[in-house]
């Protein structure tokens, strides 16, 4: 019995330790994997870890956390973009007013028509920075933040028009709102309108005289959908996927001059986002282009940027 009460000690001994030395073995790449992470930096995030080896659980590991790095390392690329193209549109307005006051200081014999000329200049650079910064702040709005209510469209999309008129009849467009019956949505109301406005405005400054923009507003299986149809220059195919980034712009000389900041597009898509719904284009170069908004009729808001 002594025998026996010490063999099976030893057994067990035996095997605790070869389990440990298998179970050391086994988990030798996971620590490899583990010290290769530990080492990858926010200024290393092009790195990968190595995939090689049978198709296990390891190698699904790895392959998980470079597609995590992938993300990251796109995440950190545009938030860097969007921090140097908020920089220099910031940095235009500052310069203006910077300057017309330097001039304007130095000068002695300054007249009061001179201080009203640059406060006019002072005026036009202080509203662009109001808008930049309004649309900036509006970019980084968080979802909880949005107060949904019944919101009927033919109202909001009859006052969006009406409002439009004075920038249509500066640019010799016309503008139609076509809606077919009610169609009710749950959102916020003045960013919906504002996301609406800003595919409008952008169907007209982008237009040819004589040309129009159509606005129609339809129920669909499970929401509404919104459309924005222009026969303005069109976009360029190369363009198309970049149209609702942060301050692209597809022709950066044309569209400053027009007062553009390269947020609209993407303000419109941060606006549908937030309530749960997707924005999609359909553009022909020199024939026109198609803005649609889909929204879903609960109002639910997305948890990931949508496909556009």
């Amino acid at each position: 019995r002594l025998i026996s009460l010490i063999g099976i000690g030893l057994f067990a001994l035996v095997g605790a330790v070869v389990a440990y030395w298998i179970a050391k073995q086994s988990l030798r790449p996971v620590r490899h994997l583990s010290h290769l992470a530990q080492k990858i930096q926010v200024q290393t995030l092009d790195q990968r870890l190595p995939a090689e080896g049978p198709p296990d659980e390891v190698k699904e590991l790895a392959d998980a956390f470079n597609e995590m790095l992938t993300r990251l390392e796109r995440a950190f690329e545009q938030q860097n973009r969007f921090v140097a193209d908020a920089a220099h549109e910031l940095r235009t307005p500052l310069a203006t007013l910077r300057t017309n006051l330097e001039v304007i200081q130095r000068d002695p014999d300054a007249t009061l028509s001179d201080y009203k000329e640059v406060s006019g200049v002072l005026e036009r650079a202080l509203t662009r920075l109001e808008k930049l910064v309004e649309g900036l702040l509006l970019l980084a709005k968080g979802g909880r933040e949005i107060q949904t209510e019944p919101v009927e469209m033919e109202v909001l999309l009859s006052e969006i028009v009406q409002e439009a008129k004075i920038l249509a009849r500066a640019y010799q467009v016309e503008i139609s709102l076509d809606i077919s019956e009610s169609v009710t949505v749950l959102a916020d109301t003045p960013l919906l309108g504002r996301a609406v406005s800003n595919l409008l405005e952008n169907g007209i400054r982008y237009n040819r005289p004589g040309g129009f923009v159509n606005v129609t507003a339809q129920r669909t299986l499970n929401g509404v959908e919104i459309r924005v149809q222009d026969t303005g220059v069109g976009i360029p195919l190369d363009a198309q996927p970049h149209i609702f980034e942060r301050f692209y712009r597809v022709d950066r000389s044309r569209t400053r001059e027009q007062g553009g900041y390269g947020l609209g597009l993407s303000i419109a898509a941060h606006i549908v986002h937030l309530h749960g719904g997707h924005i999609q284009l359909k553009s022909t170069p020199g024939v026109g282009s198609i803005f649609t908004i889909w929204l879903p009729t609960t109002g639910s808001q997305a948890s990931e940027e949508p496909q556009t």
